[in-house]
């Protein structure tokens, strides 16, 4: 049996326990063994299950264990990631029981799938996606590696992410739009029009901020 290490212990990390916790693959393909962060304080006044490992920078993966990164800030994702990976580190997915798979979905490496999530049929997420509380991902959609869209998010019918796509909560994409590698959807935006690369998009309907609305707004 495989022990799941989860990277991050903060809110989203405390929430991915209870999801790992009520996941089918719990007691079939592992069980949880614990978190790991680099505040060694992570847990300090928090009632959880689970112990703290140690730090990610000094954790060296044991043969038995599987990983998954519940961080919120996509910088910070990559780069725990890719330090456990090097260290030959072998993420899992985490898929709640209450999440709805379609056919011909394919799920990329360290995908997260909160509760009452949907990834309808044929669509597309890339490794190290999580798609949260009640979001959607429709039909013949992809989401591209390292992209995290938060609660209530509706990527519709054929929409594109590149990699690295920050969605807000109760975002709406509307069918056959494409989001730019690294860009960045506000909460409760309405997307009907493509969002370059790089860009930060507001309203409803959205429009792309400048850069100096973007870093004042």
């Amino acid at each position: 049996m495989k022990q799941l290490v989860i990277l991050g212990a903060g809110g989203f990390g405390r929430e991915v326990l209870d999801w790992a916790c009520q996941s089918e693959a719990l007691g079939r393909d592992w069980i949880v063994k614990g978190f790991l962060d680099d505040n060694p304080r992570a847990l300090d006044a928090c009632d959880v299950d689970a112990p703290l490992l140690g730090t990610i920078a000094g954790h060296q993966p044991a043969a038995d264990e599987v990983f998954v990164c519940a961080m919120g800030r996509i910088a910070a994702k990559r780069r725990c990631v890719e330090t456990i990976r090097g260290r030959g580190g072998v993420f899992a997915r985490v898929i709640h029981r209450t999440a709805v798979v379609g056919s011909g979905v394919v799920l990329g490496e360290g995908v997260i799938l909160c509760p009452g999530s949907i990834v309808a049929a044929r669509a597309r997420l890339g490794n190290f996606v999580a798609v949260n509380l009640h979001s959607s991902v429709a039909h013949d959609a992809v989401v591209g590696d390292w992209s995290q869209l938060h609660c209530h998010v509706d990527v519709t019918g054929g929409v594109v992410l590149g990699e690295g796509v920050l969605v807000g909560s109760h975002a709406s994409i509307l069918p056959g739009v494409r989001v730019g590698d690294g860009a960045i959807v506000g909460a409760g935006a309405t997307v009907m029009r493509d969002v370059p690369a790089g860009t930060t998009a507001f309203g409803a309907p959205a429009r792309v901020l400048d850069a100096k609305e973007a870093n004042h707004g």
